[in-house]
């Protein structure tokens, strides 16, 4: 079998478990992780997290950025 991603021949068995892990690991989990990561930042309220008053005054809210990605 011709392993296109990587350009590489899987002869074996154990080269068809490294095959496999591999792509399943670039094409499922790692997308799969960032998608969650990214809709866990958005979707999450970080309200609770306590920061001072000078940091508060000096940028923009969490919710002004969600509203402002979201709209």
């Amino acid at each position: 079998m011709f392993d296109p991603l990587y350009e590489e021949i899987v002869t074996n068995s154990s080269d068809l478990i490294v095959y496999v892990v591999r792509h399943v690991f670039i094409e499922l989990i790692l997308p799969l992780s960032i998608f969650v990561a990214v809709t866990l930042i958005l979707y999450v309220d970080w309200s609770w997290i306590p920061i001072s008053s000078f940091e508060r005054m000096r940028g923009h809210s969490l919710e002004e950025i969600k509203k402002h990605i979201l709209e």
